[in-house]
């Protein structure tokens, strides 16, 4: 994903940022290299400081509230005042309308220890304890939204 909009955005600059076992397998691509750097560690402990904007892509459905408001916390922390929070997840409707992301939820209750989907009042529960405001809800084409918070 990082590297499709260093593509489509030739003036930004970006940081992709995972545990050592997973960067180290990073593709290194020579026309971004000026522009990516690829930066190890655990988003549980910290992140990398001064953005202005973290993109969290499947990341916070994989974790119980308590620790996607610890991640969501660390990136309030590092990033710059103004800062932009864009989490790529399922958004999941009221009611019993059908939607992809409610089958995902099942998924994540297998899968993972406490992951789920969330709806759009969760998300902005998650926002606000960690010191961000819920700012829009992008639906894509996909079963993926965009749920973008601004740094309080």
């Amino acid at each position: 994903m990082l590297m499709m909009l260093l593509n489509a955005h030739k003036r930004l600059r970006g940081v992709l940022f995972d545990l050592p076992h997973v960067t180290g397998g990073a593709l290194h691509v020579a026309d971004l290299a000026d522009r990516c750097q690829v930066v190890a560690g655990d988003f549980l402990v910290s992140v990398p400081e001064g953005g202005d904007a973290y993109i969290l892509k499947h990341i916070i459905h994989d974790w119980d509230d308590e620790r996607a408001i610890q991640i969501l916390g660390n990136c309030h922390r590092a990033m710059s005042s103004g800062g932009r929070l864009l989490l790529v997840d399922p958004v999941i409707p009221p009611g019993n309308t059908a939607h992809f992301g409610k089958l995902l939820d099942l998924e994540m209750l297998v899968l993972t220890p406490r992951g789920r989907e969330r709806t759009r009042a969760e998300f902005q529960d998650l926002l606000k304890r960690s010191g961000f405001r819920l700012r829009r809800v992008v639906a894509t084409n996909t079963h993926l939204s965009v749920v973008e918070g601004t740094k309080i």
